[in-house]
């Protein structure tokens, strides 16, 4: 398949950000995120007519520059030195490209990366997604839009994880959506993102307390899509004490035991200690709660310590009701531990976020303790993104550049759930063999 580039330009806000939001100080959670970008592919099946092709272009670029007063600083530029981010109105960048082949469908490209999320990357991120520099004249923003012969279309949005979590650009998407649905009603739109931040959250004697993660890509990194349908999640519910847990829980807990497989394999059947990160989202579960729409980083982590003695090792329902145990258990406390986060008489910020964050950084790079993540983005609603000509019918995420890394999404149908799970190149073997992925996930 070959992709050309047709149009590359700046789009600016509609109108000027004021001079009392010039200046956007990022947090210390926003430092403490390694320099790359959080990235989402979404798949149109026939939105547009191939012969008209410049007139959705202008349509996007106009809701585009619509919406980016709400969203001003990602119109901006970020100022390492000063850790904050100058609401200058440069522009986001949006890239234009076609699908050059005749005979390549959309519905090829979403059969080819059924599994595979290298396809989706190497043709419909935006440029340098995994070349991030942090340069005063890089945008924050990146959007392309990718039109197939047959109509069919591929958006993709890439944001400075420097500035935004998944769930911010969730909501980006979401007012986004919205504003190209119904042009003439974006003032009404209900979605209010917010940049505003308690001070204590500001960089000060925090960033002596570690550094941010320098990344690259790796080319040893592998990702690939494992679907658990609806009927799978339901069947693997029944299977436990108790039905009623979250269809992400269950998930988390099978893959769990899968990546556990996976280290044991690799150290000749022994069963090594691990430590199970998941990241939480903060929105809702701080007192007083932050909105639910508030977009920079609001992410806390929550570290599980877990040993599958040798002695259970392929007794998989066991396996999975502990996992389940253990994760809720983890997660429970870290809910607990958000809700201190503004109390006067609570800890401190920088115990209940610094602390899990450099637990599971220091036995990450320390090799001895099997460690791997989940990032939970189903809640996200990037199935929701109706731009008016109907929702996604395929979805994709931007690579991160480290493996031992899940994230979930929801699923097309819904109540299913898709991991993309990030491994190098000598371990999915592995993973794919495990009973319980073969047997629940497509």
């Amino acid at each position: 398949m070959k992709v050309n580039i047709v149009s590359t330009k700046l789009i600016k806000p509609c109108t000027p950000t004021p001079q009392s939001l010039r200046n956007h100080k990022i947090s210390f959670i926003d430092y403490l995120n390694p320099p790359m970008n959080v990235g989402v592919i979404l798949l149109y099946d026939n939105p547009i007519s191939p012969h008209n092709p410049k007139q959705t272009t202008t349509h996007f670029q106009e809701s585009l520059s619509k919406i980016l007063p709400q969203f001003y600083p990602l119109a901006g530029r970020y100022i390492k030195k000063d850790h904050s981010v100058d609401c200058n109105d440069s522009g986001a960048e949006f890239v234009e490209a076609q699908v050059v082949d005749d005979d390549v469908t959309l519905s090829d490209v979403i059969l080819a990366s059924k599994r595979e999320v290298k396809l989706l990357n190497d043709y419909f991120l935006p440029p340098k997604f995994h070349q991030v520099d942090e340069s005063p004249t890089d945008p924050l923003l990146s959007i392309r839009i990718t039109r197939f012969k047959c109509g069919g279309l591929v958006v993709s949005v890439s944001v400075s994880h420097r500035i935004f979590d998944a769930s911010s650009v969730g909501t980006f998407l979401a007012v986004w959506s919205n504003a190209n649905k119904n042009p003439g009603m974006v003032g009404s739109i209900k979605i209010r993102p917010s940049f505003d931040t308690p001070p204590e959250f500001f960089p000060g004697n925090y960033i002596s307390r570690g550094d941010s993660i320098k990344t690259c890509w790796d080319p040893n990194i592998v990702v690939k899509r494992f679907s658990f349908h609806k009927e799978a999640i339901t069947s693997l519910r029944s299977k436990l004490r108790l039905p009623e847990n979250s269809r992400v829980r269950v998930v988390c807990a099978v893959i769990a035991d899968a990546m556990i497989g996976v280290d044991r394999a690799k150290h000749s059947g022994k069963s090594r200690a691990c430590l199970i990160a998941q990241a939480v989202n903060m929105r809702g579960r701080t007192f007083p709660p932050l909105p639910k729409h508030s977009c920079r980083n609001w992410l806390i982590l929550s570290p599980t310590r877990c040993m599958i003695p040798n002695t259970v090792v392929g007794n998989n329902n066991n396996n999975i009701q502990e996992l389940v145990d253990v994760l809720g258990d983890g997660l429970e406390k870290t809910v607990a531990d958000c809700a201190e986060i503004f109390s006067p008489t609570g800890r401190d910020v920088k115990s209940i976020i610094m602390e899990p964050l450099v637990n599971v950084r220091g036995k990450s790079m320390g090799g001895e303790v099997n460690v791997f993540a989940f990032s939970d983005w189903s809640k996200f609603g990037f199935y929701e993104a109706d731009f008016g000509w109907g929702k996604p019918v395929g979805a994709g995420i931007g690579a991160f550049s480290r493996p031992n890394i899940i994230v979930l999404m929801d699923s097309k149908e819904g109540g299913g759930l898709e991991a993309w799970v990030h491994l190098n190149r000598n371990d999915m073997p592995y993973f794919e063999k495990d009973d319980q992925i073969k047997l629940f996930a497509t």
